[in-house]
């Protein structure tokens, strides 16, 4: 681009000479010079050779580069121009693209679904949590109400031995104590856990505290665990305050199947107990 324009400039000047006319002087050397004290185009001064004839080609056609290759800077007309860091921007290899980029950075928050059913003594209970901060939390046993809750009654979940076999059921079934007998609860229950985010499943209890007659007494409690089809070969024992735990993954649903039992031993005092069982599914 840049010795385009040179290009076109030397050409203006070239014709110029044809129209106008200015005296000028020949120096020591044979070169033509300007007079300075004359406005006005070139004169010709007789004699003087401007082309090298060893170069004619007979057409009546001379052309002589005036060009120093080894010194280029000497026929520039421009004070100072430098070409020696002349950069053609021709656009054709991978190195000469340009670029323009702008960055915006992006964000994006998804909230956190956290569900848990129940269900078991002919009731299902849902409790889900929709986003940052949301905790559903509550009882299975609304108040002034009842029907819903887990209750050990031989009538109801009758008896079962140590491998969580039916002994039998009834007002008064003619069962005896023993150390491997145990009234099981009113139902097996079911829980369905799922979350878009890592969490941790819960079951936490304690034994249960006798009241009445049974005052001072505790009663342990027995669980069988199924999950996600395998049932768990040890039962897990509430003979203290203890909790079952299990984690899954974003997006990993969770199925348990829990059974309870409480003892039928000579050392079971006869009575009321009561306690609670919590199901808990909490976010990691």
């Amino acid at each position: 681009m840049k010795k385009m324009l040179v290009l076109a400039f030397v050409l203006v000047f070239v014709l110029s000479g044809a129209v106008f006319a200015q005296d000028g002087i020949l120096n020591d050397d044979g070169d033509f010079e300007w007079d300075p004290g004359v406005v006005g185009g070139l004169i010709w001064q007789e004699g003087e050779l401007y082309a090298n004839y060893d170069v004619d080609t007979g057409d009546g056609v001379v052309f002589v580069n005036h060009i120093d290759a080894d010194n280029p800077g000497d026929y520039t007309n421009l004070e100072e121009f430098d070409r020696s860091g002349e950069y053609l921007d021709v656009n054709t290899e991978e190195s000469d693209k340009q670029e323009v980029a702008i960055t915006l950075p992006a964000e994006a928050y998804i909230p956190c679904y956290l569900e848990m059913r129940l269900t078991g003594n002919q009731g299902t209970t849902s409790a889900i949590s929709y986003g940052p901060n949301a905790s559903a939390t509550g009882t299975t046993l609304p108040q002034g109400q009842s029907g819903y809750h887990m209750v050990f009654d031989n009538e109801i979940g009758g008896y079962l031995d140590a491998n969580w076999i039916s002994l039998g059921h009834g007002k008064n079934a003619e069962i005896d104590p023993g150390d491997e007998v145990f009234i099981g609860a009113c139902d097996i229950f079911a829980v369905e856990v799922i979350s878009n985010d890592n969490y941790k499943y819960e079951v936490t209890s304690e034994a249960l505290v006798g009241e009445g007659g049974a005052a001072g007494h505790k009663l342990p409690m027995y669980m069988r665990t199924e999950l996600n089809g395998n049932v768990l070969p040890n039962d897990f024992i509430f003979n203290a305050e203890r909790t079952f735990t299990r984690t899954r993954n974003a997006g990993v649903k969770l199925e348990a199947l829990h059974n309870f039992k409480v003892p039928f031993s000579m050392n079971t005092v006869h009575g009321h107990y009561s306690g609670e069982v919590v199901f808990r599914a909490v976010t990691i």
